[in-house]
């Protein structure tokens, strides 16, 4: 079967699996010219060479085991699970899990997997390479990180734990795991100290459910004993001061009323006992209130080590100079001028990332329309963002690309779509639109969804045949499903981060690593309070079509 499988390889593949060494080698050492590739096909040659060398040491190497694996025909793959367990497939039932399947079976059971391709016979002359890698086993962690995550997982945890440092932030691209990569610390710091005291503070109630949720996961698997978890954020409630050890989720804006309303300003027994405070979206920690509930525990637990995560690049666009943006400053003494990065060198991070597919490779779409309506409908008075946002909402021009652009992409290409809209109404309506179109859409706010309806509407979109989901600024962290491969900024916006935090909605990677693609569509408002979305929009094209030029340039 191995040789059937590779005849169907195409040229390119088949001489990575060869090696360039190999073949530098067979043709210098024998004088091979060009004429001898005319009179015997290179492909089939290669395709024979690789069969009767030493293909088990070959697959050795995982990654060229699942570059195989990757561009192994259907009729094969039906063939392989056939012999695998028995099991009848269609051309039809083929899909990417199958693939994914594949690769954690050779990695479990590897002598078996080169066993079903046809790698082995019975013969003698096979039987001690069977007998080399029978009882081989991959053993997979259930809670894993990536090599780069791995990496700053370590570098994290040198500097706050071994070193000198005490504060020092994370930064990662959206979608690159921060949550995960900081889980790992916090396991690692409450494993190594029984009365650590670890306090995960987010300003969302989202980010807070997202961060209970995920430690409850990862301690689970990563955990050496039983340990409190505490919930302090919207209507979770418990005495601070009773919890002596664990991991605690915070609301900031819970926590700073629950300090503004105490009674007595001394320093309470919950203060003390923190040994890690985790700040998640660490851009915002300069915020006053934040900044004084950070420095309070600081100040009052003086061993305390802090963390910061955040997406936020550092720089935004090409000729700025972040490093003498006083705001910029004041984060990074903050976390104690400790920034710590991905290191993918000569690569930038987010070229990694795509090219690893770890995130999605994305095309950027400008959104234009007739503006006719919505300038007729503007006066030369001065007027607020809400009343801009609710012009825009019904600028019927506007609207009808919208609902054009996302119908299309539902209906051509099952898209899932994520939209974001100026208002809460405009949600409701583009909500409503859509399914008028015949394309199943809900939108979510705080309003009029409640905490119910929102989990419900959320899991009919990750899981069930919700193809768009609709919201304002609801879903901009702290929300991951990895299936969206659509973006619409339809919301102007000011704020850079916001934009970087919407479009990350879209570009998040599939779960097993397979190659995705995303389209992030952003409404073009040519109105000079929303300047910045524009160069947002230009800003992000332009970076990503520079890593496409860059990659294309390597293959040719």
């Amino acid at each position: 079967m191995l040789k059937a499988i590779l005849s169907q390889f195409k040229l390119s593949a088949l001489k990575k699996l060869a090696g360039q060494e190999s073949l530098t080698f067979f043709e210098q050492t024998l004088n091979i010219t060009p004429d001898f590739y005319e009179e015997n096909s290179q492909h089939d040659l290669l395709a024979e060479a690789i069969t009767n060398a030493n293909p088990a040491a070959l697959f050795t190497d995982k990654e060229k085991r699942d570059f195989f694996i990757d561009r192994i025909s259907i009729k094969y793959i039906i063939e392989i699970f056939d012999k695998i367990n028995g099991e009848i497939l269609t051309r039809e039932d083929i899909d990417a899990e199958h693939y994914a399947g594949l690769k954690e079976y050779a990695d479990r059971f590897y002598a078996h997997f080169l066993e079903v391709i046809g790698l082995f016979s019975h013969d003698d002359q096979t039987s001690n390479y069977k007998d080399q890698y029978r009882g081989q086993i991959s053993i997979k962690p259930q809670y894993g990180l990536y090599p780069y995550q791995v990496e700053i997982s370590e570098k994290t945890f040198k500097s706050i734990e071994l070193g000198e440092n005490n504060r020092a932030v994370i930064h990662l691209p959206t979608g690159a795991g921060k949550t995960r990569t900081a889980m790992h610390i916090v396991c690692r710091h409450l494993m190594t100290k029984p009365d650590a005291l670890v306090l995960w503070l987010a300003n969302s109630d989202i980010l807070c459910e997202q961060a209970a949720e995920e430690f409850e996961k990862a301690w689970t698997y990563l955990g050496n004993r039983e340990i409190l978890r505490g919930l302090f954020y919207k209507n979770n409630t418990f005495s601070l001061n009773c919890l002596h050890r664990g991991f605690i989720v915070g609301g900031v804006q819970k926590l700073h009323s629950y300090y503004k309303n105490e009674t007595c300003n001394s320093v309470s027994l919950f203060d003390k006992r923190i040994t890690f405070v985790i700040f998640d979206e660490a851009h915002r920690a300069l915020a006053s209130t934040y900044k004084e509930l950070v420095d309070r525990f600081l100040l009052n637990s003086p061993n305390a080590k802090l963390i910061g995560l955040t997406a936020t690049p550092g720089r935004v666009y090409k000729d700025d100079k972040p490093e003498l943006d006083p705001q910029n400053q004041a984060l990074a003494e903050m976390f104690g001028n400790n920034k710590i990065t991905m290191d993918v060198a000569p690569a930038q991070p987010m070229e990694y990332l795509i090219n690893k597919n770890y995130l999605a490779d994305p095309e950027f779409i400008e959104l234009t329309y007739d503006d006719i309506d919505l300038y007729d409908s503007l006066n030369t008075e001065p007027i607020t963002d809400r009343e801009i946002f609710s012009k825009l909402s019904n600028s019927k021009n506007r609207n009808s690309k919208i609902l054009k652009t996302v119908s299309k992409e539902v209906k051509k290409n099952k898209a899932k779509v994520i939209l974001f809209a100026c208002d809460i109404e405009h949600a409701r309506n583009l909500a409503f639109a859509l399914c008028c179109l015949g394309v199943k859409a809900a939108s979510v706010d705080s309003k009029y969804t409640s905490q119910e309806e929102k989990e419900q509407i959320i899991n009919s979109y990750k899981f069930g045949d919700l193809n768009v989901l609709v919201n304002v600024e609801m879903l901009t962290t702290g929300f991951d499903a990895p299936q969206t491969n659509v973006a619409v900024i339809a919301r102007p916006t000011e704020s850079l981060v916001l934009y970087l935090q919407m479009i990350g909605r879209a570009i998040r990677g599939n779960t097993d690593q397979t190659p995705k693609k995303a389209k992030i569509y952003t409404v073009i408002d040519e109105i000079s309070d929303f300047n910045n979305v524009n160069l947002a929009f230009k800003h992000w094209n332009e970076m990503w079509t520079e890593l496409e030029t860059k990659k294309n340039n390597k293959d040719i």
